[in-house]
């Protein structure tokens, strides 16, 4: 299974970027960092705050950007599936999502509406921030592992 994924051209960027002296625990964290970002509930400010949680870390940012893009149609997949989690875990009302219905409720009360929404979202926001925990821990040390994999089976460093 690895020979495959050295022949491919994901494996070969992996090994580019390890070849580059980033150590593997930097870059099972900017894996992890861009999937746990990618899937965050959340609309239009995403880029924004992994490029700057992964310069803090002092992590490669063209990596983690291009992680959380690979991962994003998940963000939209799991958008309801989120607000759901957050409405059950937190005893949030259930945000009225059928679209003859929202017209009615933005009628007849749209402030009171847009309040539900805000509070479906922060719902949303406490599930997401609860499985991040589980899925960025799990992203890490599982890429940690295949990374080390691929340390053991082929150097990485040029000897001079």
């Amino acid at each position: 299974m690895l020979t495959k994924l050295r022949s491919n051209r994901v494996g070969k960027m992996v090994l580019g970027l390890l070849k580059q002296g980033m150590s593997a625990q930097k870059l099972s964290l900017t894996l992890s960092l861009g999937v746990v970002l990618g899937i965050v509930p959340v609309f239009g400010f995403v880029t924004a705050v992994c490029a700057g949680i992964a310069a803090w870390w002092r992590l490669n940012i063209p990596l983690a950007i291009a992680v959380l893009y690979a991962v994003m149609p998940l963000q939209i997949l799991l958008f309801i599936p989120f607000i759901r989690l957050g409405e059950s875990i937190f005893g949030i009302s259930k945000l009225v999502l059928a679209p003859e219905k929202i017209l009615d409720h933005l009628q007849l009360d749209p402030l009171g509406y847009m309040l539900q929404i805000w509070h479906s979202v922060l719902g949303a926001l406490g599930a997401w921030a609860l499985c991040a925990l589980l899925l960025g821990s799990a992203i890490y040390y599982l890429s940690f592992f295949v990374i080390g994999r691929f340390k053991k089976k082929k150097p990485l460093q040029e000897t001079p």
